[in-house]
């Protein structure tokens, strides 16, 4: 028996005779928090707008907790929406924001009350209930908007690149709030994002789609330390992705002999698994950036272009110097042509 508490069964979806999702399957646990991750246009946001009600699929089924929600009108669908823009009403309160769906369900004035009371305080916002959204910073107003959401004890709620608003310590800090939330109410959660690290960061399972189509699914560690393809590999960080050829590797002017059992495929390497200052491969530094923690490094090697990090505390290599580098097979990721991992 399935588990399953979200189902989306062999979904088309489409814009007119454009059809953007082909044909996605996907199961969501009850109380898991679910990352539906990819660049713009892979059909992530439309996967999200389906389960809400908000378009029509042309063919397959969603379901919630075992009930079919295919055709169901969106406000029936016990669905809470959290967008990227807030979409907060500015002339009302704190409070009355929070409040606004609840008085559309003729709920007792005291019941509304203590609702909303327990709703900021879910959140942290208690204290601000009489703050109008413009008087708010942006990580308050997506706690409110957040609050809003919850306090209609919606059965799944779906989350629309909802901190990329927000500055970078903003982000992290909604992050943290998110997980608080998803593990104090256990409600279920599909987050959309085309953001790896919040994806990593967040997510119980990350779905990574590319076209439309499920390119990979697992849990963070899986996708980022063993991603089944050469698009999945290269969006989780292996910059350096080589064709094998017999015993060699082959770059885009060039090709390198190294030892290998495969015969065909792929070799992956993150620029952090590459060994520069040594190593039994000639090439030029052509250029070099201080990002902090590390140094990022192109090195220029008949190869190809290979991108390189080195901690930032090693006396650096200056641009246009010859370098010595190492592509250790050990450290590499190995795929194959059909997408899986060998």
């Amino acid at each position: 028996m399935s588990d399953a508490y979200v189902s989306l069964k062999n979904l088309t979806l489409a814009y007119g005779k454009t059809v953007v999702v082909p044909d996605l399957n996907l199961d969501v646990r009850k109380g898991e928090l679910i990352a539906l991750l990819g660049p713009s246009g892979c059909g992530k946001t439309t996967a999200m707008r389906s389960i809400a009600g908000l378009m029509a699929p042309k063919s397959g089924t969603i379901s919630i907790d075992g009930v079919d929600i295919t055709r169901t009108p969106a406000n029936k669908r016990g669905i809470g929406l959290v967008f990227q823009s807030y979409a907060l009403f500015p002339h009302l309160s704190v409070f009355e924001n929070v409040a606004f769906g609840l008085r559309l369900k003729k709920l007792p004035k005291a019941k509304i009350a203590s609702m909303v009371e327990q709703g900021l305080q879910t959140v942290g916002l208690a204290h601000l209930s009489d703050r109008k959204p413009e008087d708010m910073s942006g990580g308050q107003q997506q706690r409110l908007s957040l609050a809003r959401s919850l306090v209609m004890e919606p059965k799944v709620l779906l989350l629309d690149e909802p901190l990329s608003n927000l500055d970078a310590r903003l982000r992290l800090e909604m992050r943290n709030e998110l997980q608080r939330l998803q593990r104090d109410t256990g409600i279920t959660m599909i987050f959309v994002t085309h953001d790896q690290a919040e994806a990593l960061a967040l997510a119980d399972r990350i779905v990574l789609m590319k076209d439309g189509i499920v390119e990979q699914l697992g849990t963070p560690d899986e996708l980022y330390n063993a991603p089944n393809s050469k698009f999945a590999a290269d969006f989780f960080g292996f910059e350096n992705i080589f064709e094998i050829e017999g015993s060699e590797i082959v770059g885009r002017t060039g090709r390198l002999t190294v030892l290998i059992d495969a015969k065909e495929g792929y070799l992956a390497w993150r620029p952090s698994a590459i060994t520069i200052g040594s190593g039994p491969h000639q090439g030029t530094i052509s250029s070099m950036a201080f990002a902090g923690e590390l140094r990022e490094y192109i090195i220029e090697a008949p190869l190809g272009q290979i991108k390189v990090t080195t901690p930032s505390s090693t006396p650096p290599f200056d641009i246009g110097s010859p370098i010595a580098f190492d592509l250790a097979i050990d450290k590499a990721r190995h795929l194959s042509k059909n997408g899986e991992e060998t």
